[in-house]
């Protein structure tokens, strides 16, 4: 059980305040929608419960779970398109995902547990704004670009700024949008859950890693293929340590799970000649 800012105590979801439910059937009714004052927006649902728990307010609950295109994939050979209501299962097998970004498509099937991966959903991790949720780190280091719409038009954001700022973006993430794919290596380590997870891309001789945990927000440093793993690792700023892990080991693990994945690189690279 949570302490409500009241004092009060919400044990489970039946102590909830009434609210209005809306479904709407395509984005832009969603948008209208969720403009409304106390609007929250539901798609899985895997993670709002807690989050009503924790205090959320609620007046009109905007579901998705009937507008389509919220669940599409797309993928022209250069860049990839995927939906904020995607569930982690269907994303992760998804065929496009697949030939696109191999890699993304398994570090995104290793998260969660089976369970939740069939009903959590792209959108709702990203937007839950937790530290031990994932794919803000993978899409931190492929520099993805989210797309907001609102009511007075689209805004494109980068997952990293979801931690800049003390409330999530308003309007509706539509889309995350993955480009110059076709030239991109990504490679996912989370052995080292939940003191430490490192996603790595590749992209024109330059490599940036993110690096997430339990934790603390996602870091993200760069540099040019071929710079000493453990160099790279050492700009990580000092923020990246706690109490469950100093900054100076922290780095030192990060280093040697980007070498791991550099090498598997190498080994990928060596296999397709």
């Amino acid at each position: 059980m949570l302490l409500l800012p009241t004092g009060m105590v919400a044990p489970t979801q039946r102590t909830l305040p009434e609210f209005t439910l809306e479904r709407p059937v395509s984005a832009a009714d969603a948008v209208a929608a969720g403009a409304s004052p106390g609007a929250v927006y539901a798609q899985g649902c895997s993670d709002l419960f807690a989050q009503f728990r924790e205090g959320l307010s609620c007046r009109t609950l905007v579901s998705l779970e009937r507008v389509p295109e919220l669940r599409a994939v797309e993928w022209d050979g250069t860049t990839l398109e995927i939906g904020s209501g995607i569930d982690h299962h269907t994303g992760a097998r998804d065929p496009r995902v697949r030939e696109a970004l191999p890699g993304l498509a398994a570090g995104w099937g290793s998260i969660a547990t089976e369970r939740i991966r069939r009903r959590a959903t792209l959108g709702g991790n990203l937007m839950a704004r937790r530290t031990r949720y994932e794919m803000s780190v993978m899409l931190c280091a492929l520099g993805a670009e989210l797309e907001f719409m609102t009511p007075d038009g689209t805004a494109l954001v980068s997952p990293a700024s979801l931690w800049d700022r003390s409330e999530p973006p308003g309007g509706l993430l539509r889309t995350v949008r993955i480009r110059d794919v076709a030239r991109l290596w990504f490679g996912y380590e989370r052995s080292m859950r939940p003191l430490l997870t490192v996603a790595a891309a590749v992209r024109e001789g330059t490599v940036t890693m993110a690096v997430g945990s339990e934790y603390t927000r996602p870091y993200t440093v760069a540099g040019p293929l071929g710079t000493d793993p453990a160099e790279l690792a050492a700009r990580l700023p000092d923020a990246v340590g706690d109490a469950a892990g100093t900054a100076r080991y922290r780095r030192h693990v990060a280093g040697v799970l980007l070498g791991h994945l550099l090498e598997r690189r190498t080994a990928e690279e060596e296999t397709s000649r």
